[in-house]
């Protein structure tokens, strides 16, 4: 009796762990938002947003025909200040950090973070996020690897030039 109770409890526990799994796989948590770029398309912006219940993190990003960029930092923002589309990750009203040293809190989706500022109850602790990639020639597409509970899942953007 007892060792069916055992087994019965370890079949629900992997019925459980595998379900959750299944869900993440088909419903990542990352959603792409705003897409920005400068005149000649070399300095693209792409928010990105964590809609999942644990964090996230970028891992990689490649450019056009999977080419690294000349530069890639992650912008740090809140919904009252916004982004700064730039040529320089030195701009002063923006915070620009290195990939790694990132972490993308879940939460709000896009449309509730637009949600929010539709209804003017968005605040300073509203954090956002954005990819801002700078190359030596024009972006035509962001690949973006990106790491949730331990998987791996990847994010392409057609950046319209």
């Amino acid at each position: 009796m007892k060792k069916r109770w055992i087994a019965a409890v370890l079949l629900l526990v992997a019925v459980v762990v595998g379900g959750a799994y299944i869900w993440v796989r088909e419903n990542p948590p990352m959603e792409i938002g705003m897409i920005s770029q400068n005149e000649d398309g070399k300095f693209v912006l792409v928010e990105v947003t964590n809609h999942g219940f644990r964090e996230a993190k970028v891992v990689k990003v490649t450019v056009n025909n999977d080419e690294a960029p000349e530069k890639v930092k992650m912008q740090v923002s809140n919904l009252l200040k916004g982004f700064v589309l730039g040529d320089d990750d030195r701009d002063e009203k923006v915070e620009y950090k290195n990939l790694k040293d990132v972490v993308i809190n879940g939460g709000s989706s896009q449309s509730e973070q637009m949600e929010k500022l539709n209804d003017g109850t968005a605040t300073k602790d509203d954090t956002i996020y954005a990819v801002h990639v700078f190359h030596d020639e024009a972006v035509s597409r962001v690949m973006i690897e990106y790491q949730y509970m331990g998987m791996t899942f990847h994010e392409t953007v057609e950046v319209p030039f």
